[in-house]
């Protein structure tokens, strides 16, 4: 074959098609992409704002722009030149536009910055304040099988966690109770902290606003640390909500006062509730069985057997034969029966145990 027929190596960008390399390294390097719902499908998208920016400011975006032809690039300004490369890539159809599928935040919450739900926009063309949706997809790495097999490592290990060591087990149990116990200290700090200014500003400053909202990240969730209600309203262009009076706001904080006094007053003794405490303890190993040796033995004339082990020598006395009822008592060669309170067996007990320890002496 001829030297012109050759593929390009592995890793190079194909230097006689710029636009392909504009769109792989805005799909690659480009703005910042989110996962969304899209008539029943997960997709890639990207914010009109974002866009615009990476193309203002990423210099080797600057420098794939500069060979792409006239006709794809028109104006003179940056600004006219990121709009005309935006519409040609709309119908060329690399990514569409769409907007929130839910227009108006809920009561009490406010509008993320990207979406969980994605609906068609009726007009596709670019607006800096639109979403766009990818329609070109990247070839699967490496690291999308790595998590694919992570994945099921991690299904493998859950339906093998019956048999996992006792310790690993007991480990588990405690790091969720613990996740649950900084869960339910944060409410408890972001309730004070709510309350606190509130009462003293007559402002609604939330700490970690996204945490519990349905439509926030994993990693959006911790973002930002604060917020106060009235500047979202301002960023969204609506009105605050003008807060009551500082009598009515010193009111209410004396009935929460009152309130948790008299929960303070009606509450158990330490010590009981340190008692209860040990029994949740207890009933919670013993619902998900993680106790390491067992507690006791089923039956109607069963006693609590405390260490389960293989010794020489085995003692019996009469009140625990009596205990075994009718059940036969074999001991090895080197075993000998305690019949210190043979006294209280019936006679054909006394009769059996004398000829077993005849018959091993």
């Amino acid at each position: 074959m001829g030297a012109n027929n050759k593929s390009p190596a592995k890793g190079k960008k194909i230097e006689n098609d710029p636009l392909q390399n504009m769109v792989l390294h805005l799909r690659k390097k480009g703005p910042e992409v989110r996962d969304a719902v899209f008539e029943n499908h997960r997709v890639d998208f990207f914010r009109g704002k974002d866009f615009v920016a990476h193309l203002k400011n990423n210099k080797e975006c600057r420098e794939l722009m500069a060979k792409l032809p006239q006709d794809k690039i028109k104006g003179t300004k940056i600004e006219d030149q990121i709009e005309s490369l935006a519409h040609f890539l709309l119908r060329s159809g690399v990514f569409f536009r769409a907007e929130r599928a839910q227009k108006t935040p809920k009561p009490g919450k406010k509008l993320l910055k990207f979406p969980k739900r994605l609906e068609l926009y009726p007009d596709n063309t670019f607006d800096e304040n639109g979403f766009y949706i990818w329609r070109f997809q990247l070839p699967t790495s490496m690291w999308m099988y790595a998590g694919s097999a992570g994945v099921v490592v991690l299904t493998i290990s859950c339906c093998l966690f019956p048999l996992a060591p006792h310790w690993l087990k007991l480990g588990v149990l405690y790091l969720c109770l613990c996740l649950l116990g900084v869960i339910f200290a944060i409410c408890i700090v972001r309730a004070l902290i709510f309350v606190a200014f509130w009462v003293l500003f007559g402002k609604h400053l939330w700490l970690l606003p996204h945490l519990f909202s349905e439509e926030a990240g994993v990693l959006e969730a911790f973002t930002p640390w604060y917020e106060f209600d009235e500047d979202a309203a301002a960023r969204a262009g609506e009105e605050p909500v003008k807060p009551p009076s500082f009598w009515s706001r010193m009111l209410a904080a004396m009935a929460i006062v009152a309130t948790l006094y008299g929960l303070y007053t009606y509450s158990p003794e330490t010590d009981e509730m340190a008692a209860k405490a040990q029994q949740a303890h207890k009933s919670i190993l013993e619902l998900l069985d993680l106790y390491q040796v067992p507690k006791q033995l089923s039956g109607d004339n069963t006693t609590e057997v405390a260490n389960l082990s293989n010794t020489s020598s085995v003692n019996m006395t009469g009140a625990d034969a009596a205990g075994v009822g009718e059940a036969a008592y074999v001991e090895a060669p080197s075993q000998t029966v305690d019949a210190e309170d043979g006294a209280a067996v019936g006679e054909a007990d006394a009769a059996t145990k004398e000829e077993l320890e005849a018959a091993y002496a």
